[in-house]
C-alpha cells in the first residue's frame, strides 16, 4: 500500500468511526439542513438532471433532495455499479419504492438494469467520508465517483457531509482523485 493510500485509510477509519457515533436523531436533523441547503442552491434550482446516491448507515440522507427534484420535474438518476464501472440510471416515482430497487454490489440499493442510462448530469450529489477546503474528498476507497467524474460530463459536483467531516488540513490525494465543486454541510455550502 502506498503512503497516500495508507494515510487515506487512516483518515477513513477515524472519520467513519466518528460518523457512526452520531445518533439517528442527529443524522435526521443535520441531513434535513444539509438537504435544505442543496435544494435552495442556485445549482439545484437551475439543474435539469440530477445524479444522487441513496444513503447507507450514517451517511447524509438524500430522500428530500430526490423528492423535491422529482416534484420539480427534474430527471433524477441513481448510481448502478457493474464490475468496476458506475452508471446513473434515471428513476421515476415508482422506482423509488423499495420493491423497484435491487440490492447490488456492496449491498447498496440501486435501480435495476431496465432504466434509462443518463450520460450528462447538471448536478452530481457525491457522498464522502472526509473533505477539505480545496475540494478534495475521501470516499470508501473504490474510486467509482472519481472515475465517473473523470469520464462523464458533470456540470457541478456537490459533496454532502456533516461539518465535522470537513478537515482543515489538505487531504492526501492520488492522481486519479477528482475534486468536487462544493460541499453542503448543516452550516451552509462551501464552494471550491
Amino acid at each position: 500500500m502506498s503512503s497516500v493510500a495508507a494515510e487515506k485509510e487512516k483518515i477513513r477509519k477515524t472519520m467513519l468511526k466518528r460518523r457512526d457515533m452520531i445518533s439517528s436523531t442527529e443524522v435526521s436533523e443535520k441531513s434535513r439542513l444539509i438537504q435544505l441547503n442543496v435544494m435552495n442552491s442556485h445549482h439545484f434550482l437551475i439543474s435539469k438532471t440530477l445524479g444522487v446516491y441513496l444513503p447507507i448507515g450514517s451517511e447524509v440522507r438524500t430522500e428530500e433532495i430526490i423528492r423535491r427534484a422529482l416534484e420539480s420535474a427534474k430527471k433524477v438518476a441513481l448510481p448502478r455499479i457493474e464490475s468496476d464501472k458506475m452508471t446513473f440510471i434515471q428513476l421515476n416515482d415508482r422506482l423509488l419504492q423499495e420493491n423497484n430497487l435491487v440490492v447490488g454490489k456492496f449491498g447498496l440499493k440501486e435501480p435495476s438494469k431496465q432504466g434509462t442510462e443518463i450520460t450528462e448530469i447538471d448536478l452530481l450529489v457525491v457522498p464522502g467520508i472526509a473533505f477539505d477546503n480545496e475540494g478534495s474528498r475521501i470516499g470508501y476507497g473504490r474510486g467509482y465517483f472519481d472515475r465517473y467524474m473523470a469520464d462523464t460530463k458533470v456540470s457541478f459536483s456537490l459533496g454532502l457531509g456533516y461539518r465535522f467531516q470537513l478537515l482543515s488540513n489538505p487531504l492526501p490525494q492520488s492522481r486519479l482523485d477528482q475534486r468536487i465543486n462544493g460541499l453542503s454541510t448543516e452550516t451552509g455550502i462551501l464552494y471550491f
